[in-house]
């Protein structure tokens, strides 16, 4: 049994390299976006800010990562149904409206702009359009270990207003 035990293991490592060995770079910035939507919806604020390196800046409200974790905080506990507590937002962005320049696979390149509009609906309006359309401008910088994390950002209405 004990030497069937790497074999498996190998096949573990061999799947996840392959995977993430797969994913461009500018596939992984989608997805830390994704995953930013994801954490939002979900109310999870460390989910959002996993994305984030730890000096990470926002210029409009001028918050650091610690202020935006608490406004995200504010807005989960805050935005609340009065029947039955449940979360008013869901956020969307758009995978083929994320701009990302200069091509983050072109060589030489640690930093690029990012830009994709996110777009907030109110859950208990289901069908309707959105209520705010913020347009995120973002730096995403390479981290040592190879990954892509925003290090500033600012938001910027693009349509309604800001419900919160």
């Amino acid at each position: 049994m004990i030497r069937f035990l790497p074999i498996p293991l190998v096949l573990i490592l061999l799947i996840q390299w392959f995977v993430i060995g797969v994913s461009s770079p500018s596939e992984q910035i989608v997805d830390s976006i994704l995953g930013m939507q994801d954490g939002f919806n979900r109310q999870r604020a460390g989910d959002v800010l996993v994305h984030c390196t730890e000096d990470f800046s926002e210029s409009t409200y001028n918050m650091d990562a610690s202020a935006f974790r608490g406004a995200l905080f504010r807005i989960f506990m805050g935005q609340r149904d009065r029947k039955d507590q449940s979360f008013l937002w869901r956020v969307e962005a758009q995978r083929d409206q994320i701009e990302i320049d200069p091509d983050p696979e072109a060589e030489g390149v640690e930093s690029v702009d990012v830009s994709a509009p996110v777009h907030f609906y109110r859950v208990a309006n289901p069908g309707a359009g959105p209520v705010w359309v913020m347009r995120i401008t973002a730096q995403a910088v390479r981290t040592d270990g190879g990954d892509w994390k925003f290090r500033s950002a600012r938001f910027r209405t693009v349509e309604g207003r800001m419900p919160f």
